[in-house]
C-alpha cells in the first residue's frame, strides 16, 4: 500500500502541473492563480474608475454649518489675565 499513496500524489501532481511541465502553460494552475489576480485587478481598476468619473465635475460640497468666527475668552474667569493679555 506504500507504492499506490505514492501513484496517487504523483497522480495529483502532475494534473496540478502536467500542463506547464509539457510546455502548455494555459492549462497549468499558476496561470489559472494569475488569471483570476488579473481579472480582479481588471474589476477593481474599472470600479475606481466609475468611481472617480462620478467625480469629474462636481465640487466638493461644503459644510453648511458656517464658521462661528474668533471665540473670545472672559480671562476673569480663567484667573489668567495678566498672561493672555
Amino acid at each position: 500500500m506504500k507504492g499506490h499513496r505514492l501513484w496517487v500524489i504523483a497522480f495529483l501532481a502532475f494534473m496540478t502541473n502536467g500542463a506547464s511541465l509539457l510546455g502548455i502553460g494555459q492549462g497549468s494552475a499558476g496561470s489559472v492563480a494569475r488569471a483570476i489576480e488579473c481579472n480582479h485587478n481588471i474589476a477593481h481598476n474599472i470600479q475606481t474608475a466609475k468611481a472617480l468619473g462620478l467625480l469629474v465635475g462636481n465640487p466638493p460640497l461644503k459644510a453648511r454649518a458656517g464658521f462661528l468666527g474668533p471665540f473670545q475668552v472672559d480671562c476673569s474667569v480663567l484667573g489668567m489675565c495678566s498672561v493672555l493679555a
